[in-house]
This record gives C-alpha cells, structure tokens and sequence, in this order.
C-alpha cells in the first residue's frame, strides 16, 4: 500500500513538471550610464554676475563691447593699451612684473624710455629699503586718470606684482579676476608701524562707480584699499585677503637674518628670544586694511559709499573697515584672525605694537554688518579715533545676525539685541544708527543663514581663478 501511495506521489509530480514552461532568466538592460546617473546641477552664476553692492548703482555691461578691446600678453603691451584713451576691455593673459626698474629695462630693450608712459606709468614716489626683490625690480605706480566704462581683467586669475594703483577722477571702472602680489617690506626705518612707504595696492579718489572683483590680495606695505575725497558707489567681492607666510615674506627675513648688523630693529627682536618663524608671521599678517577717508577732518568723505561681500579675510589686524563721515555696508564676510591672535600671545617685545581690530568707524561714518562671522577679532568695534571726546569723531554702527567667536566664547545676534556682545571698546556713546547717503541700502541684495558661508566659498570659490564657461564681461545691471 506505502509503495502504491508512492508511486502515484511521483507520477503526479512528473505530470506536473512535464506541464510547466521553464524559462532561461533574462539578463536586465543596461542603460547607458549617462542616462541612470544622475547630472550634478550645473553651478549657476547668478551670485556673481552682478557687484550686488553700491557700485551696482553705476556698474555698466561689458558683453557686447567688441572695438577697443585689448588683449595683452605681457608688461609694455598693457601700458600700451592704458595709453590709448579710447580703450574699454583690457584682457591679460600672462602673469606682469610692473616694478618700477622692471619696466624700465623692458622699455630700453624695445628702445623706448619711461617719460613717453607717464600718463599711465611712473615710479613711485617710494622706492623698497629691505626686500632684496623690490630693490632689484623698484616700485611702480599705474594711473587710471579720467578714464570712463574701462575694465581690467583675466580669465585664469593671472599675477600683477611690484605695483600700486591710483584711480582718479574716473567712473565706471571695473578691476577682476587678477591677484595682486610682492607690494611689501619690512619695515626697519620706523620699526614696524609702517609709516614711509605708501603702498596700497589701490588707492581711489574723485572717482564714482568703481567694483573690484575676484581679486586676491597678499600682503601690502600701507593698505588695500583706500579711498579719499569725492568717490562714491564702490564694491569690493567674491576677493581673498590671504595674508599668511609665503615665499616672498620668507625670502625678506631670510635676508634680514643673514645681515642683522645691518637691520638693528630686527637684530633687537632676534636678541629677544624671538624666533624666525613667528618673525615671518609678524610680517605676514597684514597691518591696515580699508582705509575710507584717509585723514582725520578731511573734506569730501561725505559722499563716499563701499560695499564688501563676500570675503575671506586671514589675519589682518585693522580697518575691516575704517571710515570716515561715509558708508560701508559689510555682508557675508568671514575675518579669520586665529593665527594672529596666537601670534600676540606668543610674542612680547616693546618694539612691537600688533592690534586686533575689525570695524573703526569715526567722524559720524556708519557702517552696517549683516551675516557675517569675526574669528578671534579682539576688539570687533570701535567708534571713536581720538582722544578728543569731541563726539564728532564717533561714527555709527549697526551689526545684524552676525557671530563674534572668540576662544572663551561666541556671541550669535545683533548690536541691539539685549546684553549683546556686539558693542564697541572704550567709553564713547553710541550714536543711533542711520546711513548719511540714503535712507536704506539703495541697490538688490540676499542674506543667505551666515553657517551656509563655508559652503557657500566652496561652491563659488572667493579670490582669482580660472572658471570654465565664465563670461567675466557680462555684467547683469538688473539682478532683482
């Protein structure tokens, strides 16, 4: 019975096996890669294709501009075109060496001599003491006079070294994409405060309309960027101030430390103990930075107006920024100054004087920060400059959703916020907060969270560079 019952289990089986259609398994389709993988969005340039600041106010577009163009490949080629007065576009494509010594040798190579590019070019009026570099290459200074609707740029970030340059009595001026280098030395003559040579790597006066953009700055002997009398609608973005060791500050001290006899302010501070390594940072850290009105009960400041945004700043121990009786309007910067703040504990000498200072704002200037971070600023506000309590040297502040981090703590918020950390140092008052030459910032712009910022710069890159696909003369005067 068992195997009968058996016997039928299995025919029944084989029956139903014998029935079923066995099929091979079907390898899946493939699609092409480019069709399953998703595209990373493209970057949009929306951010950086208009100034965004007060030199929007005047800024003109570029893209369409074809006659008076200028491409130039080296140093006597870029003097040629500042020459003609009735070019717009200057285009560089290789790296200028625009020392006062340098271009002379250039011009009697090709048996030409500096007098006939005075209009444009001259020695400064300062010539280098200590840096074996500047000595051998001199100092010179580029003048931008009366010039209308002209831009100056790169598209791969090129390198313009051993200059200054003087914008006056211009308008609509465009500098981009460029990386301004080697304009410093040590300072031995009045130990380290910096007072004979007067090299910004610009300087902007009578001039309305200026944007600096996608620029990076190393470190100068005076300042970045000053501004005098009757100059208006000014932007600095999207730059890098890297003031960090390098090659250049390196090769100074190196020379210093083979002839101390020579340099006794930097034989003092070897004699104190001081190390070469934190001499190279104390000359690397910059000592002023924006200048805005550049003496105290000067005429004409009034008027002017800067923004700046979108900044990295490393290690710059005042005038971020420093102004006078006009306007500044700071937002989405970062100041970073851990290195500096290290180097004034480590260092201790009576010769040497290393401030830790961001905003200086006097003579009713005013300046409003918003979304913006300050690293180890010692001192984030001041509004006074003299000794004189006279309150017509207090100036105006006003700092909205802004973080002051410090090793002890940080402070996220605003200045009117109760019991704010963002507050000036010494005794003077506060004035109410109003802007001189308007009555609310004129011109379209975003805030973006201020802990999106280190996103943000590594998205769009701050400083010089080389971005494919980038039209740098098309300027969007409409943004909003």
């Amino acid at each position: 019975m068992k195997h009968l019952i058996l016997l039928i289990f299995i025919i029944l089986t084989i029956t139903m096996m014998s029935g079923c259609e066995v099929k091979e398994t079907e390898e899946p389709i493939i699609e092409d890669p480019i069709d399953i993988i998703p595209k990373e969005n493209p970057v949009k340039y929306d951010l950086i294709e208009s100034s965004f600041g007060f030199s929007a106010l005047t800024i003109t577009d570029r893209s369409l501009i074809t006659e008076n163009y200028d491409i130039v490949n080296n140093e006597i080629e870029f003097l040629d075109a500042l020459m003609d007065t009735e070019t717009k576009i200057i285009e560089i494509t290789h790296d200028l060496n625009l020392g006062s010594i340098e271009v002379s040798n250039m011009l009697t190579a090709q048996s030409k001599n500096l007098s006939m590019y005075s209009n444009v070019f001259r020695p400064d009026s300062k010539q280098p003491l200590t840096h074996p570099t500047l000595i051998d290459s001199g100092i010179g200074l580029i003048r931008i006079i009366g010039r209308n609707n002209l831009t100056i740029f790169s598209k791969t970030g090129i390198t313009i070294k051993h200059a200054s340059f003087n914008i006056d009595d211009s308008s609509d001026i465009i500098i981009r994409n460029l990386h301004f280098s080697e304009l410093w030395e040590w300072d031995e003559l009045n130990l380290g405060t910096y007072k004979r040579n007067d090299w910004d790597y610009f300087e902007v006066e009578k001039s309305n309309g200026i944007w600096f953009d996608h620029l990076t700055f190393d470190q100068a002997y005076d300042g970045i960027i000053d501004v005098k009398e009757y100059s208006s609608n000014l932007t600095l973005s999207w730059s890098k101030l890297n003031f960090v060791p390098n090659a250049f500050i390196e090769d100074q001290i190196s020379y210093l430390e083979m002839n101390q006899s020579l340099y006794p302010f930097y034989k003092s501070l070897r004699d104190a103990d001081i190390s070469t390594e934190d001499i190279v940072k104390l000359g690397s850290y910059q000592k002023k930075g924006f200048n805005l009105g550049n003496t105290t009960d000067g005429i004409g400041f009034e008027s002017i107006t800067m923004t700046f945004h979108h900044l990295e700043v490393f290690n710059l121990m005042d005038r971020m920024p420093r102004i006078r009786k006009g306007d500044a309007h700071v937002y989405q910067i970062i100041v970073d100054n851990e290195d500096l703040y290290q180097l004034r504990l480590n260092i201790s000498h009576p010769s040497i004087s290393m401030v830790n200072q961001g905003i200086i704002t006097t003579e009713q200037g005013a300046v409003l920060m918003e979304n913006s971070v300050y690293k180890y600023v010692s001192t984030p506000i001041k509004n006074h400059q003299d000794d004189d309590p006279d309150v017509k040297y207090t100036g105006k502040y006003e700092v909205i959703n802004s973080e002051w981090i410090m090793p002890n703590r940080t402070f996220f918020g605003s200045s009117s916020d109760a019991h704010t950390l963002w507050v000036h140092s010494g005794p003077d008052s506060v004035i109410p907060f109003e802007l001189r030459n308007h009555p609310t910032i004129p011109y379209f712009y975003e805030l973006e969270d201020l802990y999106y910022l280190p996103e943000t710069f590594t998205k769009y890159p701050t400083g010089s560079q080389k971005i494919d696909d980038f039209n740098w003369l098309y300027i969007n005067t409409n943004p909003n």
